[in-house]
C-alpha cells in the first residue's frame, strides 16, 4: 500500500451495480488479498518483459512494428498452424450409399448403408461403391433390430466470459470486441454481473431469485428438485459469480436505454441464466437396424417429449432432430425403391472463428477472461493474421515472426509452458508460490534465450530474418 500500513484498507466486492449489491458489500467489507495482488505484479511484469525486450529485436532483425506477448505470441502460432495443416491437407476420397426404402403399411423409410460384413461401410472409389449397389439391388431388406428409449439432455452451465463470446458468435454472429463490449454496457446499467469471469458459481440470492420466476412463470414441471450444481474448471479464480441478469424479471425489450445488439446480447444472457436451472429436455429416441445380405443400414429419429429448458433457449438443431420413424418391427420385410450412391471428399481441419480460437486458448490453459478480446484484436491489428467470413487466416508476416520465435524462444512459444505460467501465477494468487520466486525463475531462462537471440550470428547468436 502507498503512504502506510495496508491494515488500515478493507477491500468491498460487487458484482453487479446495483443499489443492493453495493450496500451489501459496503456492510460486508474484507481485506486486501495481498495474494492476488502479487498475482497480477507478475503477471504484468511478465508480460511486459516479453513484450519490451522482444518486440524491439523484431524491429532490429525483421521490421519495424511488429510485436511479442506472452500469449498473444501463443495465439499467433496456434492460427498459423492451422493455416499449415489446411494447406498440407489431401483430400481422401470417400462415398456412401443412401437407400429409399417402403415399409409394410407403404410409409417411406430412408436408410443409410452402414456395414459390410460387420465392418464399417467406407468404400474409396467409384468401383467398390458400384460393386455394393449391384449386391445391395439383389438384397432382400428386413427390420433387424427397433431399439427405442428415452434420452434426456441437461442445460448448459450459466456464461462464463468464454462461453459468452462463443454463443454470441454461434447465435447472434458477434465478434469477441463486439460481445465484451456490448456486455460492458450493460454491466456498467446495472443489467448484468461482471462480465470478466472463469467462475459457473451463482450467489444463493440469484439461485433463489430464478428459481422462483421459473416456478411463477413456467409451472413446477420445469422446476427441478434441487438447484442444479456446476463445476467450475480447475484454475478457475472463483472471484465472481457466472454472467447473469441482475434482475431475471427485467426483459431485454425494457431495456430502452440499450442499442439493439445490446438488447440481443441481454436476452442471450438472461435465456441462459433461466435455462441452466430448468428441468432437462426429454426426447424419444428411435435406432432401426435393417439387413440387406452381407451389408447393414440404419436409420434414426428423435421427437422431443418434454421441452424443459429449450423452452426458453433453443438447442442447436441435430439431423435425426423431429424425425418419426416409421411402426415397423423385427422381421418387417422392406421394399427397396431407390439406391443413391454419393462422392465425398475429406476436409481440411477448420479454420479458427474467433470464437473457437478462444475455446482452444481456454482449453489449453493459456490467457485469462480478461485477456481473450485484446488477444484477438492485437492480432489482427499487428498483421499477423486477418478474418475472411469470420475465419482466421495467417498472414505471411504471422508466419516468419512465429517461426523466428520458435527458434530463439522455445519455452515462451511453448503451449505447455505458457499453460504453467498462468498455474504458477493462480498459485501465487492461492498463497501457494512466492511471487518473487516465480519471476526468478521465469527471468533466468528468458534472459538467456534472449541474449542468444540478440548477439549476430558471427558471435554464436541466432538468425532472425525478413525472409523464410
Amino acid at each position: 500500500m502507498i503512504g502506510g500500513d495496508d491494515a488500515r484498507y478493507s477491500r468491498v466486492v460487487f458484482n453487479e451495480i446495483t443499489k443492493n449489491a453495493i450496500r451489501q458489500a459496503f456492510e460486508q467489507p474484507g481485506e486486501l488479498n495481498i495474494n492476488r495482488v502479487n498475482a497480477q505484479q507478475a503477471r504484468r511484469f511478465m508480460d511486459r518483459v516479453v513484450g519490451y525486450m522482444v518486440s524491439p529485436l523484431l524491429w532490429k532483425k525483421i521490421a519495424r512494428g511488429l510485436s511479442a506477448g506472452r500469449v498473444q505470441s501463443v495465439a499467433v502460432r496456434l492460427v498459423v498452424e492451422r493455416e499449415r495443416e489446411i494447406k498440407a491437407f489431401v483430400p481422401e476420397e470417400f462415398w456412401e450409399i443412401d437407400a429409399n426404402t417402403t415399409t409394410p403399411s407403404g410409409e417411406a423409410l430412408p436408410l443409410q448403408v452402414t456395414h459390410q460384413n460387420d465392418k464399417p461401410f467406407r468404400p474409396v472409389n467409384r468401383e467398390q461403391t458400384l460393386a455394393a449397389v449391384s449386391l445391395l439391388e439383389k438384397a432382400r431388406y428386413s427390420v433387424l433390430e427397433r431399439e427405442d428409449k428415452p434420452t434426456s439432455s441437461k442445460p448448459g452451465a450459466p456464461f462464463i466470459t468464454s462461453t459468452l463470446q462463443q454463443a454470441a458468435s454461434t447465435r447472434l454472429g458477434f465478434g469477441v470486441k463486439k460481445t465484451m463490449m456490448m456486455a460492458q454496457r450493460l454491466y456498467e446499467a446495472g443489467y448484468i454481473t461482471y462480465m470478466r469471469t472463469d467462475s459457473t458459481n451463482l450467489s444463493q440470492d440469484a439461485v433463489n431469485m430464478v428459481r422462483g420466476y421459473i416456478g411463477d412463470n413456467f409451472g413446477k414441471k420445469y422446476l427441478p428438485d434441487n438447484p442444479n450444481q456446476y463445476a467450475s474448471k480447475e484454475n478457475s479464480q472463483e472471484a465472481h459469480e457466472a454472467i447473469r441478469p441482475s434482475d431475471v424479471a427485467v426483459m431485454a425489450e425494457s431495456l430502452k436505454d440499450m442499442e439493439a445488439d445490446a438488447q440481443k446480447l441481454y436476452q442471450l444472457i438472461w435465456r441462459q441464466f433461466v435455462a441452466c436451472q430448468m428441468t432437462p429436455a426429454q426426447y424419444d429416441s428411435t435406432t432401426l437396424t435393417v439387413g440387406a445380405g452381407e451389408f447393414r443400414l440404419k436409420a434414426r429419429g428423435r421427437i422431443l417429449r418434454f421441452d424443459g429448458w429449450t423452452k426458453v433457449m433453443p438447442a442447436l438443431r441435430k439431423g435425426d432432430e423431429d424425425r418419426t420413424l416409421p411402426a415397423v418391427n423385427k422381421g418387417d420385410a422392406l421394399t427397396l425403391l431407390e439406391l443413391t450412391p454419393a462422392q465425398h471428399f475429406t476436409k481440411p481441419p477448420a479454420r479458427f472463428s474467433e470464437a473457437s480460437l478462444v475455446k482452444e486458448l481456454e482449453k489449453r490453459g493459456i490467457g485469462r477472461p480478461s485477456t481473450y478480446a485484446s488477444i484477438i484484436s492485437t492480432i489482427q491489428d499487428r498483421g499477423y493474421v486477418r478474418v475472411e467470413n469470420r475465419r482466421f487466416y495467417a498472414e505471411k508476416m504471422g508466419e516468419i515472426v512465429t517461426d523466428r520465435l520458435e527458434e530463439n524462444f522455445r519455452e515462451l512459444m511453448n503451449y505447455d509452458f505458457t499453460a504453467q505460467m498462468e498455474d504458477s501465477l493462480d498459485q501465487v494468487a492461492n498463497h501457494q508460490a512466492e511471487w518473487k520466486a516465480v519471476l526468478d525463475n521465469f527471468f533466468s531462462d528468458f534472459t538467456q534465450q534472449l541474449d542468444k537471440a540478440e548477439k549476430d550470428p558471427e558471435e554464436g547468436g541466432c538468425v532472425l530474418t525478413r525472409w523464410c
